[in-house]
């Protein structure tokens, strides 16, 4: 079998923010990471350990202070990575349908009318959004937002979805049915996805492999889990309750 390509290489990353001249605070430091195409990669730990600066670092949006970073896409649109906020409150146009604001990128980069609706009726259809089109972001649910956030993402075809915590403002019922909307459109379409979390069993019920990051600050990946559970993964499973309490233990053994 041929070998399974690389989408993200992170090799002894570290970011510092200059708080005064002489005494730089590292946020991140010997940070390794490599990601394989289609791989969908939990980042998990507390809040405040770095983990959305680690992601805003893959998405471009802040520079390396030390290190490498290597993003291998064939997607020449934004070299192919595309990113789900936390809040599509602030994401999305209160002024654009749920149509326009899908179709929003495709429209700055002058893609044709008509080809724009076809590729917006089918991220519609995707993210479960069929009936709601002519809708305007202030008609509907947290949840039904965020699929208007992942669609727009999607229609822009990127290779790699970056996640910040998309689902952590959703009632639980509604989380839990996001949760199985992105394993079905992750196996759908096959995009490498990072997806961070602070939740051990999102965590879990998401992810082929898990990343841990220590306490900040210096903080870095200190252990990756593999998770072997088939999908869609039932919570009341033995097996499942054991790779819970083997993650759960890693961060009581840092007093949290």
């Amino acid at each position: 079998m041929p070998a399974i390509a690389d989408a993200i290489i992170l090799k002894n990353g570290a970011k510092t923010f200059q708080q005064d001249e002489d005494s730089p605070t590292y946020v991140l430091k010997g940070v390794d990471l490599t990601i394989e195409k289609g791989q969908f990669y939990i980042l998990l730990g507390p809040s405040g350990c770095g983990k959305s600066t680690l992601l805003n670092i893959i998405a471009g949006f802040l520079e390396l202070s030390e290190g490498n970073l290597e993003i291998v896409t064939s997607n020449t649109n934004r070299d192919g990575r595309g990113f789900v906020f936390q809040s599509a409150d602030s994401a999305l146009f209160p002024w654009l349908t749920v149509e326009e604001n899908i179709a929003f990128g495709l429209k700055m980069k002058k893609v044709p009318t008509e080809e724009r609706k076809k590729i917006a009726e089918h991220y519609i259809k995707l993210t479960g959004l069929t009936g709601h089109a002519k809708k305007f972001p202030d008609n509907l649910s947290g949840g039904m937002k965020q699929r208007v956030q992942l669609a727009r993402v999607l229609a822009n075809e990127p290779e790699i979805l970056l996640m910040d915590e998309p689902f952590g403002a959703l009632d639980a019922m509604t989380r839990r049915s996001m949760q199985n909307e992105l394993i079905r459109i992750w196996r759908e379409t096959n995009k490498t996805i990072i997806f961070v979390t602070h939740d051990i069993q999102e965590a879990i019920i998401l992810g082929q492999k898990i990343g841990i990051m220590s306490v900040g600050p210096s903080s870095k990946i200190t252990t990756t889990y593999d998770v072997k559970l088939s999908y869609p993964r039932d919570l009341t499973t033995a097996e499942f309750n054991d790779c819970y309490r083997r993650v759960q233990a890693h961060f009581e053994d840092y007093g949290i």
